[in-house]
């Protein structure tokens, strides 16, 4: 499968809670991101294709509010193939505010510690 994505993402080094809001149920934690999208480490395969709004818990070194949310498509659901308990969820971003992308580019600045290749 060759690499689709425009932008490299983050990976994050901190860990952080992702929700579905909409359920207020929370689903997984956030493993890279960039302003297009999302890798998500979760317990729980995600079907495809679904639309969710996603809470992203924050830190104050990084954002003025506890959590941002926005709206995001999971594109891909696989099972880790080192830890098989785990799912890797990979989501594009298709609705957020513009402050809430600016506290994304501080959690990139903050917390990223390197490239990510993975397949979005």
């Amino acid at each position: 499968m060759s690499e689709r994505r425009k932008i490299q993402r983050k990976s994050i080094s901190y860990y952080m809670r992702v929700m579905d809001a909409n359920e207020n149920q929370m689903i997984g934690h956030l493993a890279d991101i960039n302003l297009t999208g999302l890798r998500m480490d979760s317990q729980v395969p995600i079907k495809v294709t679904k639309e969710f709004l996603l809470r992203l818990f924050t830190t104050s070194d990084v954002a003025d509010k506890d959590y941002i949310e926005f709206g995001a498509r999971a594109k891909w659901c696989s099972l880790n193939q080192i830890d098989l308990g785990v799912y890797d969820i990979g989501f594009e971003i298709i609705k957020i505010a513009p402050h809430d992308a600016e506290i994304i580019k501080h959690i990139m600045a903050k917390y990223g510690s390197r490239e990510n290749s993975s397949i979005f």
